[in-house]
């Protein structure tokens, strides 16, 4: 149970908010050398944008070309690769989910808004509820956004909401556990696990649906699931109590493992490509980011670090972000993103050492956001960056 609770709490740990018991509910409603595959692209004017200055990212100088570092793929042409265009940095918000590209949702003071990256204007995503909302995701067709609340009378008390978009109609999921994810199956499924060891598929009317497997060590916590088609993805345990990568399909219920060994993982929309975080328990060795086919064999290694975040693909599932964090001066440090039809792996920027915060890709994929706490003038504070690629 110590491995579970530590592998959820590097996953999920977030900074500290103002309301006394925001702190707790993210901690535990949200959601922790390049190899074989790995080629360094090309980072070119990349900056930290901050009330009209500019600071150089990564120590590199603007269009500065990396070292090319292996693969067939390093010969593509400079058209080919993923530049950052801008990075743009947001004080005292929580980046949440993408409406889409011009609009991101935020969560300031306990509060969602709905930010304008293009004008920075704002708008309150739900202006007749006063409760803590601290948690918001967006469903693929962006037709709805799954919200949480908080109450101030009791830190367990977290109750869950789907709003409709085009009319505003807020319908109750009902009270969540605070240790377990919730995400979106499909347009018209949010999925979660459950403390006792059971899967949920709740509809668009609130309801939910317990889901059928046979897992023969079925652990009393499944944090994390996702749902491709007809496929569950979720993390389970081996008979010595080490995490897995499991499988199953509602045709199907029989459980298959995929992957052994994992601290996270991330399916591709398409289901074709997964990316497993992997560690070697009582060891040294750093954790390897690695993408692996829907059959689970090794596609190859896109980065290693001391500390690192669950992957997160693109809407397309070309493209890979995740950040590390690595005790080695020397080793990968910051936001990164492997793109599947280079085969590149290329470094965003240093600024972003965050591996315990989502990091969450705009429809189009051409805005990134993520956020972390950072330490200024002796104060923790919160800090949102938007990452803008250029278009090829």
């Amino acid at each position: 149970m110590n491995k579970k609770l530590d592998s959820y709490g590097q996953k999920n740990g977030l900074p500290q908010l103002e309301h006394p018991y925001a702190c707790f509910f993210r901690h535990k409603v949200i959601g922790l050398l390049m190899t074989g595959l790995i080629a360094v692209g090309l980072l070119s004017g990349c900056s930290i944008k901050s009330a009209g200055e500019t600071h150089p990212s990564s120590g590199m100088k603007p269009g500065q070309k990396l070292t090319v570092i292996d693969m067939d793929a390093a010969r593509q042409q400079v058209s080919d690769e993923l530049v950052v265009q801008s990075i743009d940095r947001l004080g005292d918000v929580y980046a949440r989910s993408w409406l889409s590209d011009e609009e991101l949702i935020v969560e300031r003071r306990n509060q969602l808004w709905i930010h304008n990256v293009k004008t920075s204007q704002e708008r309150v995503l739900t202006p007749s509820r006063n409760a803590l909302q601290l948690l918001a995701v967006v469903s693929p067709d962006q037709r709805h956004v799954f919200f949480t609340e908080g109450s101030a009378s009791s830190k367990y008390d977290i109750q869950g909401y789907i709003l409709e978009l085009s009319s505003s109609k807020v319908t109750s999921v009902g009270q969540l556990d605070m240790t377990n994810e919730v995400s979106w199956g499909d347009e018209n499924h949010l999925i979660t696990g459950t403390p006792d060891g059971k899967i949920h598929l709740i509809g668009l009317d609130g309801k939910a649906e317990q889901l059928s497997f046979q897992d023969p060590n079925r652990s009393e916590l499944i944090a994390h699931v996702e749902k491709v088609s007809n496929a569950i993805f979720y993390t389970g345990h081996d008979k010595q109590g080490y995490p897995v990568l499991n499988r199953f399909t509602l045709n199907h219920p029989q459980v298959v493992t995929v992957a052994e060994r994992i601290m996270s993982f991330a399916v591709s929309p398409d289901g074709k490509s997964i990316a497993i975080e992997k560690r070697k328990w009582n060891t040294s060795e750093p954790a390897r980011m690695i993408i692996l086919d829907e059959q689970g064999k090794e596609k190859g290694s896109v980065g290693q670090g001391t500390l690192m975040s669950r992957g997160s693909w693109s809407s397309d599932g070309t493209k890979l972000a995740f950040s590390i964090y690595d005790e080695d001066q020397q080793g990968m440090r910051g936001l990164y993103v492997f793109d599947q039809s280079t085969g590149k792996t290329t470094p965003v920027t240093t600024d972003i050492q965050s591996y315990d915060s989502p990091t969450v890709w705009s429809p189009s994929a051409r805005f990134l956001s993520m956020y972390q706490n950072i330490s200024e003038g002796g104060k923790q504070l919160n800090q949102s960056y938007i990452v803008e690629f250029k278009k090829k």
